[in-house]
């Protein structure tokens, strides 16, 4: 009885945690690249070109990570129609 409370518990928390870190993995990810971009502009003098750069890379990364999760909630759906 403990063990499946435990577990009840765990597979409700789970969920809303991985859900609630992509807001913010997706915002890391575009000021990382606005960052490195800026400061590697600073470097080699060539204004805005790298910044725009390297934001584009961040959104990049950002979309990676919405479509990774749209693809673990399809298959965390899938497991869960199956049971």
């Amino acid at each position: 009885m403990v063990m499946t409370l435990q577990n009840s518990k765990k597979d409700n928390i789970l969920p809303f945690l991985r859900y609630s870190s992509v807001g913010l993995e997706m915002g890391l990810c575009v000021v990382i690249g606005i960052t490195s971009g800026y400061y590697l502009d600073k470097y080699f003098s060539t204004s805005p070109y790298l910044t725009i750069l390297f934001m584009l890379f961040g959104i990049g990364a950002a979309v990676k990570t919405i479509l990774r999760l749209i693809k673990q909630v399809a298959k965390d759906d899938e497991r869960n129609n199956d049971q």
